[in-house]
């Protein structure tokens, strides 16, 4: 779909013809899902994911601005939202971890230690600035390869190699507090 005839359609829907949507929907649909795939490898959650963007879509049109093509706009809320559903899933797993560990002989204390640890982490994850981010989830959280996160992000590989190593040298200094040196000088 060309840009105009993308723009056209975003108006009319802005109009009140909701009907018009239909059409984006289609236009777009595939190259979601395809993505999500890419990124979480299920099926099932790929789908998941594209229905949940396309909601967000056609709650925000309404405010559209057009500072960027539309398609654009979903492949980044595609990758934020299927980055919210890795991290929800991790959160679960960590749980259900948690739940399904409770092994004599290990402290309360112990617990307590790993998910304060584990909380720095995610917090530390957060404040990396965005391009990191996402290159670091797909590359520690979905195991893809440089080349592939490169591809996705319309990037070079090597852009995606040096990112990556930008994310571990900010979450290896912002996480220096919980390095094992650290709490055993605190022991």
């Amino acid at each position: 779909m060309t840009r105009m005839a993308e723009s056209l359609l975003i108006e009319s829907f802005r109009s009140g013809n909701r009907e018009v949507f239909a059409q984006l929907f289609e236009a777009h649909q595939r190259r979601v899902v395809r993505l999500a795939m890419h990124v979480l490898r299920r099926e099932e959650a790929a789908q998941d994911v594209a229905q949940e963007v396309f909601i967000r879509t056609y709650e925000e049109l309404p405010h559209w601005r057009g500072e960027a093509r539309l398609s654009t706009w979903l492949y980044r809320t595609t990758l934020n939202v299927c980055f919210e559903r890795i991290r929800s899933e991790e959160r679960q797993r960590r749980l259900k971890d948690r739940c399904a560990g409770d092994t004599p002989g290990v402290s309360p204390e112990h617990d307590a230690l790993e998910s304060e640890a584990l909380k720095a982490i995610e917090i530390a994850v957060r404040r990396l600035p965005r391009q990191q981010r996402m290159i670091f989830v797909l590359k520690q959280y979905n195991e893809l390869r440089f080349n592939d996160i490169a591809r996705q992000l319309s990037i070079t590989e090597g852009g995606a190699k040096a990112s990556y190593h930008k994310a571990l040298t900010a979450l290896r200094t912002m996480l220096r507090p919980w390095a094992p040196a650290a709490m055993a000088a605190t022991a």
